[in-house]
């Protein structure tokens, strides 16, 4: 395979362009999710400001954030769609099913047992997380909170619907249904806070609320979808999978075959506790518990240290990572969603050499198709961070001088942008191998580093100190999974990459926002218009360059296989 064709750029058929082609619906969903988020995002923005609600709503926010992390598609990832993805790929339809049902039964017990005890909970998470509050804002995160964790739960629920979604390719729905949740959130606040001038405390519950409806109904939308494709399974019908019912029952796993039949009928009715798949997933579960649960700590850490910088910071803080979390989403975690159930159906090849050049070659597709986007991502943040805030979330009380804020934070966050969707990949190509240990292990060493510098360089540089420290944990930790991953498969796929034409790619992309803010009035780009005049100079150039250069074939992209 050629470079120019493990990026999914040539108009022949094979399993580059398909996976190019799966990477972009996945980048679709994401988009759309990530857009209808960032106007959430702006309304709250309008109506909260960079204040001391702001600062409520962003810790306790931070809070389910962090619990639908540790339980939601991270953990997903590593335990449950590499035992489910490779039982199709070895024709097991019906054991697939029953493990799916049995994995959401189990799921549901272990969520609602956490809501409970983050309910009940509320005030000491509240004083550890914000430490740094005064007692009015903590009395106000504490009542958010217990709002927020039956949300979580309900969103938890949903990274199972992902999950199983992700493993039949059906990419775009999963990757777009949080526009329902935020959407519910967006009336809630364009509803009570235009129309009824609610203000302050009573609207920050009201959106709370909200955001509990909306999970549920992102629930609602997934479960059905998942629900048709398990039945389909369980009945044998997929022909293109070539996983018929006779393969089924033949190859299913530790004797289940003579159970299957019984499966087929209601494989969601059944816990299987017993079920040796089942059981593989609670193996590979503690070390993807533990390498989630590292990263979420340092974010708690990141919080916690900036809610002693003042009034502001913490939403400052969040803005920033709001920004920051757009392309990081796109690239990292679509390339990650679209890798992990290829690479598990490739774990079930015998021959080790064949596997791993599979793996490779799929590695370096992905490590292509993130350098193509991301290094020009990076240089937009990096040079063109004020025209993306003033677009995205300058209204109302978030104003110029929230944008200057905000604007530091965003350009040093975007020297982590390859590093963090490098890593994000490599981790995931760990899950596929079954190694869950070295991801957990290396979050851990991110953490270290991270606070280790962040407490070093917060006391010159404030909330930056804090992201940088962040920034460089992150390369840190891309750089030790690359070289795990080197060491598991003989390789990552680098020939793929054609840097000196993406390095060529961002230059020209940036140049030309560079420009256009030259050229423009000045006093313009701070306002909306001009901002979006500097950034669709930004993007037309990436859009003429990159086909120039050979790095991006959109036709290809759209092609089926």
């Amino acid at each position: 395979m050629t470079a120019t064709e493990s990026q999914g750029v040539t108009p022949r058929t094979g399993k580059a362009p398909s996976s190019g082609r799966s990477a972009l619906l996945v980048t679709a969903g994401i988009l759309l999710s990530r857009l209808v988020g960032l106007l959430r995002q702006r309304v709250m923005a309008h109506y909260f400001g960079a204040g001391a609600m702001a600062d409520v709503i962003a810790a306790a926010f931070r809070i389910g954030n962090i619990t639908q992390n540790l339980l939601g598609e991270g953990t997903l990832s590593a335990s449950f769609i590499p035992v489910y993805a490779k039982l199709r790929g070895g024709g097991q339809g019906r054991e697939a099913a029953r493990f799916a049902w049995a994995s959401l039964g189990l799921l549901a017990l272990g969520v609602g047992g956490v809501s409970v005890l983050g309910v009940l909970l509320a005030p000491w998470l509240s004083a550890g997380l914000a430490a740094g509050f005064d007692a009015a804002r903590l009395a106000r995160t504490t009542q958010i909170v217990r709002i927020v964790f039956p949300m979580t739960g309900l969103l938890v629920l949903s990274a199972w619907g992902l999950g199983v979604l992700n493993a039949h390719r059906r990419f775009f729905l999963p990757y777009a249904a949080p526009v329902v949740w935020s959407a519910v959130q967006i009336a809630a606040l364009w509803g009570l806070g235009g129309w009824l001038g609610w203000r302050g405390e009573a609207l920050a519950e009201a959106l709370a609320w909200s955001a509990l409806v909306g999970a549920g109904l992102q629930f609602g939308v997934l479960l059905p979808a998942a629900r048709r494709l398990l039945s389909e399974v369980a009945r044998g019908d997929e022909a293109a999978r070539g996983a018929g019912e006779k393969a089924a029952s033949a190859g299913s796993a530790g004797g289940a075959g003579e159970k299957a039949g019984d499966a087929s009928e209601k494989p969601e009715g059944r816990l299987g506790l017993d079920n040796p798949n089942v059981r593989e997933a609670a193996r590979r579960l503690p070390g993807a518990l533990l390498g989630r649960g590292v990263i979420q700590i340092s974010g708690l850490v990141d919080t916690l240290l900036v809610s002693f910088l003042g009034t502001g910071a913490n939403a400052v803080f969040g803005y920033a990572q709001t920004v920051y979390l757009l392309p990081m989403s796109l690239l990292g975690t679509g390339e990650a969603a679209v890798a992990l159930p290829e690479m598990a159906r490739e774990t079930a090849e015998a021959d080790r050499a064949r596997r791993d050049a599979a793996i490779r070659a799929r590695l370096g597709a992905s490590l292509s198709r993130l350098s193509v986007l991301a290094l020009p991502a990076m240089g937009a943040l990096i040079a063109l961070g004020p025209e993306l805030i003033t677009l995205l979330l300058q209204t109302g009380s978030f104003d110029r001088e929230a944008t200057g804020r905000v604007a530091p934070l965003v350009a040093a966050y975007g020297g982590a942008l390859l590093g963090n969707a490098s890593g994000r990949v490599l981790g995931t190509t760990c899950f596929a191998l079954g190694d869950t240990k070295t991801p957990a292990r290396l979050a851990l060493v991110r953490v270290v580093v991270s606070t280790a510098l962040s407490l070093v360089l917060m006391q010159g540089l404030s909330v930056l100190g804090v992201v940088l420290g962040a920034v460089i944990a992150g390369w840190v930790e891309a750089l030790l999974l690359a070289r795990r991953v080197r060491a598991e498969v003989g390789g990552l796929g680098l020939e793929a990459v054609r840097l000196g034409r993406v390095l060529a790619l961002a230059g020209v992309s940036v140049s030309a926002g560079l420009g256009a803010r030259w050229a423009l009035p000045e006093g313009l780009t701070s306002r909306p218009l001009g901002a979006f005049l500097v950034l669709a100079a930004f993007g037309g150039a990436f859009l003429l360059a990159a086909p120039g250069l050979g790095l991006l074939n959109v036709r290809s992209l759209l092609r089926r296989r």
